[in-house]
């Protein structure tokens, strides 16, 4: 990261006196590398100006982003990616302003639920169980490729109604897809490969269940086939937009997020026994590792029309970045912003983003976290980390995630 103040560099814009950077989000680092860049870009300012691309607002406080999340009129998601203001993809109803935004998500509501989630529990801690015992004989593992993306991805497919096993499918294309959605311009093919990959599987789902009378009984391309928008069937580029939007969101987040918690609590003993003794302190961790670990590192927005907003002269079709990681570490908003805080109170975090556009998993995440953390810690309670090399992330760019997470631990032989 660098700053500068070069006027060409900013196309000789009114910046209303904001500090300008040059930083670039999207290259793999060592992990934690990106939470530090964001710590250093709140203390440089509230609002900044980035020259990377073709150049956008970025806003590091928790007041700023608060605001963002909160203004749709204004800050509109028809691009959330802020080196690329005009998206060649649509994501249904991530890309959609309110009301239609309002109009699909009920569409999916009742599927994520507390009630869903809670009905989906038993299925959730059978499949966390049989992946735990099929690894805990072994020693050790890659937390990340082993366990961090299957078990969430088999969860998430048994909770569209599609084989469990298809997993297999999917873990490559959402890899592939990630890794072009940064910005890395050596990655676009691979995250087409991965876009295609994904909307052609659910091609097929729907094509298969085209002309049934009735929907399927827990099968939501089913369900999606016969609903209505404004009293409209949805049609068959709608149903494949929101199904593959559901996949990209639902699989790699909480991945992202149990290879950061575990990598916590294979490094912190006192942490790790503290949930061993105190059970009822996981769901508290499991907001913590949503605070400190946040992997979205910040949220693009779109400029609507010409306004002032904290300070900044905003243009019609400016970008906006949304810092979250530095929103959900700033010390004027938290305690001991920097630290793990198993029972942390108030842990108002924007790890789920907030607004009208907060995640519609946020629900079943949780529960998937907490499960994972119970029976990983019955079945394995003391592990470490199993190298002494620096471990890498993925870029901010994308959703942050582990490259990956050597663990081992003693067996009983």
């Amino acid at each position: 990261m660098s700053e500068s103040a070069d006027a060409a560099e900013t196309n000789g814009r009114d910046l209303g006196g904001c500090p300008v950077v040059h930083l670039d989000v999207s290259p793999p680092l060592e992990a934690g590398s990106y939470w530090r860049q964001a710590d250093e870009l709140r203390e440089i300012g509230p609002a900044l100006f980035n020259t990377m691309g073709p150049g956008y607002w970025m806003f590091t406080g928790h007041e700023q982003v608060r605001d963002i999340y909160q203004q749709p009129e204004i800050f509109s998601s028809e691009s959330i990616t802020p080196w690329e203001p005009e998206p060649a993809y649509r994501f249904v109803p991530t890309q959609l302003d309110p009301p239609e935004h309002g109009k699909y998500r009920r569409l999916l509501s009742r599927w994520f639920s507390p009630g869903a989630v809670n009905a989906a529990e038993p299925m959730m801690r059978d499949i966390c169980r049989r992946l735990v015992a099929e690894i805990a004989p072994r020693g050790g593992c890659d937390f990340v490729s082993e366990f961090a993306i299957r078990y969430p991805t088999e969860v998430f497919l048994a909770v569209l109604g599609v084989p469990a096993s298809d997993a297999d499918h999917f873990v490559p294309w959402v890899e592939d897809f990630f890794r072009g959605f940064g910005g890395d311009p050596d990655q676009q093919q691979a995250m087409l490969d991965g876009l295609n990959g994904i909307r052609e599987y659910w091609a097929a789902a729907v094509a298969e269940r085209r002309g049934e009378t009735r929907p399927r009984d827990g099968d939501l391309a089913s369900h999606l086939l016969h609903s209505t928008v404004d009293d409209h069937p949805l049609t068959d580029t709608e149903v494949l937009d929101i199904l593959q939007v559901l996949v990209l969101a639902g699989l790699d987040t909480t991945r992202g997020q149990l290879g950061y918690l575990f990598r916590h609590l294979a490094a912190d003993p006192g942490d790790r026994r503290g949930l061993i003794d105190e059970p009822a302190l996981i769901p508290s961790t499991v907001e913590e590792s949503l605070r400190l670990f946040t992997i979205i590192f910040g949220d693009g927005r779109k400029v609507t029309r010409d306004t002032e907003f904290h300070g900044c002269p905003l243009k019609q079709g400016d970008m906006v970045y949304g810092l979250v990681s530095s929103a959900n570490r700033d010390p004027r908003v938290y305690d001991r912003a920097g630290e793990f805080v198993l029972d942390r109170k108030g842990n108002n975090h924007f790890g789920f983003a907030a607004g009208p556009h907060r995640c519609l998993g946020a629900h079943l995440a949780r529960r998937e976290m907490k499960v994972a953390v119970e029976e990983w810690l019955r079945a394995i309670p003391d592990f470490r980390v199993a190298t002494a090399e620096p471990l890498r992330e993925r870029g901010g760019g994308s959703m942050m995630t582990l490259l990956r997470l050597p663990l081992a631990w003693e067996t009983a032989s």
